[in-house]
């Protein structure tokens, strides 16, 4: 074999290569890309559980302001139920909004990069947004029993009542503290995500020849 017909080999081998390659980087491409659906199917699912979480809030609180279970005898003391309520709402609102995002993203083999770096802003917003709904309804649950307590115990002094009602909201952030730093507010899927970009990123890092 003369020098011409090694040069025709060696081109004809290296473009064989080269194509073996991007159909080996497009079937990995769409492996990613399969995975990145189960995500989000997976995120619509626990929305759907979020949803009778939520709606079962608002309709407890609802009727703990309709029945006054507590007996109220203030209006001003039906504020922390009404709080809850509105936050429940607010969280089941934004709830419903995410998944429709979720449902509205489209994934492909050329913008997959792209569509799941959106996919995370859009994630890390509702994850920060659901947070604060939590800890602020928390909050509001724990100011529920507030006023009873305060008609029990006035009779104790008013150091004492304050004490007393301030008890539970300081039990409450310390709870929420302990969650955050435990990771209960951590949301999973984000590190999917971000580990699956991670690893698209390095699809696209050239391969060195030997």
């Amino acid at each position: 074999m003369d020098l011409d017909e090694f040069k025709l080999t060696w081109l004809a081998y290296d473009r064989k290569l080269d194509q073996t390659q991007q159909l080996g980087q497009q079937l990995l491409t769409s492996i990613q890309r399969d995975r990145s659906k189960n995500t989000i199917d997976k995120m619509i699912r626990e929305l759907q559980v979020m949803y009778a979480i939520l709606l079962g809030i608002i309709f407890i609180f609802s009727a703990i302001v309709a029945g006054n279970p507590f007996d109220y005898t203030k209006p001003i003391h039906f504020i922390p139920a009404l709080c809850y309520i509105i936050l429940a709402g607010f969280g089941l609102f934004a709830s419903i909004r995410h998944k429709n995002r979720l449902r509205q993203t489209t994934l492909s083999s050329q913008n997959l990069l792209r569509s799941l770096t959106e996919l995370i802003r859009l994630r890390e917003q509702h994850t920060r947004l659901m947070s604060r709904v939590w800890v602020l309804g928390m909050l509001a649950g724990a100011m529920i029993m507030l006023p009873t307590i305060a008609r029990r115990y006035a009779e104790s002094g008013w150091v004492a009542t304050l004490l007393i009602g301030l008890f539970p909201i300081g039990l409450t952030l310390l709870s929420a503290w302990l969650a955050k730093v435990i990771g209960l507010f951590t949301d999973h899927y984000l590190s999917d995500l971000r580990e699956q970009v991670r690893e698209l990123d390095e699809l696209k890092e050239p391969v060195n020849p030997i």
